[in-house]
């Protein structure tokens, strides 16, 4: 069932973790179906983090104590 346009995981954990098992699930596929390497399937995991990170999608909450050297 679908609200407020969540239909999976609703904790932020839960979330993290099907992103995980999916992602598992996929590179276990590709190295069984495909002739992919590792090597290039790393390649494009890095072009995608890197397109993550040029997006801006990051978001960063600092603890107050972030910033002391102690």
């Amino acid at each position: 069932m679908d609200f407020d346009g969540i239909s999976g995981p609703r904790d932020y954990d839960e979330q993290t973790d099907a992103f995980r098992f999916e992602l598992d699930s996929m590179v276990d596929r590709y190295l069984q179906e495909f002739d992919i390497n590792t090597i290039t399937m790393i390649g494009a995991l890095r072009e995608k983090m890197q397109e993550l990170i040029n997006s801006g999608n990051i978001e960063f909450e600092a603890d107050d104590d972030f910033f002391n050297d102690d």
